[in-house]
């Protein structure tokens, strides 16, 4: 009884202060036929002895297939300043063995009956698992307060309010230089195709983008249905969520520059985010079911991303028969899950892969500073069978925990020329990487250099 009315207590005290520092968002009513209310959690923000409830939203996947590993999304998206606790609730069952990741930060729960209390410094975005719970995992999103909003009553912006689903439709027309602004708390049911045109167009806040229900999309002529997707157009892309798209989830052909989302996909053929040159992700979160991020333009970026690797597709994909990525970086990248079990060999699946060979050409690519929590499939997987020179790949201070499933693969044919990879510090279950993980097709063994500075050799 006494620990009951603390709770009470503690929600009934919730007042300007706190919302000063923490802003949570209002769940739109009749909404659960898009995106029900998590059976299995509820999340608390608790700041100066203040508590707030933050709404957790539920996805369940829906179509079957035996190596999906995890059946639901639950997630939960809020604002904070400071140092703040979140407590976590299970809602039936006790709790078992709960693990937060990334693991880096090393953010340690303590368990007091069905409670989890975390203490973290937003922002930062969180998985957590535990024991008996493996398809049901939970997502943290503790985002820093939001800057520079649109203002509403501006004719070039479109506002979808908070607490409602705006039902759209699929391929939404989005005129050239509008800003949309999706409100915490906010549902669109529908997909943006942004109309080109010389001016950047913007799709921004924190609320949710989703076709859940909605069959896949499959094969190329299907790209448009891309959940945000533009052609000959910038696009500025901030802070909203996308869930169970029915193809991409983020595809411009123009320079696009994305920061804070958080995109979530069941599908074959889901990928995460690709853009034209000079395009840039940010600070960012994927769990879909293909690639995650494209490098197929120049002058790329990607950087402070937690991925989590379902089992098609790969982190960071080169050319899918044609692209041509050059002098792109991807740093600072916590992998937090890998699902992925297939056989050896020639894949789709290694941290950076090439599948289908380009045939143009493909150089100064690097990705560094990466933690893999729970093993990869392959570190690297180059099949270069196109005609295209490829060349000076680099991937530098790598961290890899449980393991690489797989032996990793350089493999040229035809006319192709596979030049100068180079993997640094890289280091496996604290071991560093040998040449014998690595196996050669027609690569002269001088042209692949492994160099390590670890002491656990």
């Amino acid at each position: 009884m006494l620990r009951k009315s603390w709770w009470m207590l503690l929600a009934m005290l919730a007042g300007s202060q706190v919302k000063a520092q923490t802003t949570v968002y209002p769940f739109p009513e009749n909404s659960s036929e898009f995106l029900p209310q998590s059976a299995e959690y509820q999340v608390f923000v608790v700041q100066k002895d203040q508590l707030t409830e933050s709404f957790v939203y539920s996805s369940q996947t829906n179509f079957e297939k035996p190596e999906q590993q995890s059946d639901w999304n639950h997630w939960t998206t809020f604002e904070a300043t400071g140092e703040i606790e979140v407590v976590l609730k299970k809602r039936k069952g006790s709790i078992e063995n709960p693990r937060v990741y990334p693991a880096r930060l090393g953010i340690k729960p303590s368990i007091l009956g069905d409670e989890i209390r975390l203490k973290i410094a937003p922002p930062c975005k969180l998985l957590i698992e535990m024991e008996g719970m493996e398809e049901h995992p939970l997502f943290i999103f503790a985002d820093a307060p939001e800057k520079n909003k649109p203002n509403r009553n501006d004719p070039n912006v479109l506002w979808f309010d908070a607490g409602k689903v705006h039902k759209v439709g699929l391929q939404f027309k989005v005129p050239n230089g509008k800003t949309l602004y999706v409100e915490g708390g906010a549902i669109v049911w529908g997909t943006f195709y942004c109309e080109d045109g010389p001016l950047k167009t913007a799709i921004k806040g924190r609320g949710i983008l989703t076709t859940r229900s909605s069959e896949r999309k499959p094969n190329a002529q299907n790209i448009p249905f891309t959940s945000i997707y533009g052609v000959i157009t910038d696009l500025e892309i901030e802070g909203i969520t996308i869930t169970d798209p029915v193809k991409f989830c983020i595809l411009g052909r123009s320079k696009v520059e994305t920061d804070n989302v958080k995109l979530f996909a069941w599908y074959h053929q889901t990928d995460g985010w690709g853009g034209g040159d000079d395009s840039r992700i940010t600070n960012s979160f994927m769990k879909v079911f293909d690639d995650n991020v494209k490098l197929y333009g120049k002058n790329q970026k990607a950087a402070n991303l937690v991925l989590y690797q379902q089992h098609n597709g790969a982190p960071f994909q080169l050319s899918w028969g044609g692209q041509s990525g050059q002098n792109c970086l991807a740093e600072n990248i916590d992998i937090v899950k890998c699902w992925v079990n297939k056989q050896a060999g020639v894949s789709n699946s290694a941290l950076l892969n090439l599948r289908k060979g380009s045939n143009r050409p493909i150089s100064t690519i690097t990705i560094r500073n990466v933690h893999a929590d729970q093993g990869l499939h392959q570190l690297i997987g180059v099949l270069n069978d196109q005609g295209a020179t490829v060349q000076n790949l680099r991937l530098e201070n790598i961290t890899i925990s449980q393991g690489l499933f797989q032996k990793s693969y350089l493999d040229n044919q035809q006319d192709s020329k596979l030049l100068g990879i180079a993997l640094s510090n890289v280091t496996i279950d604290g071991k560093c990487l040998e040449k014998e993980n690595i196996q050669l097709n027609s690569v002269p063994e001088k042209e692949l250099t492994i160099s390590c500075q670890s002491q656990n050799k």
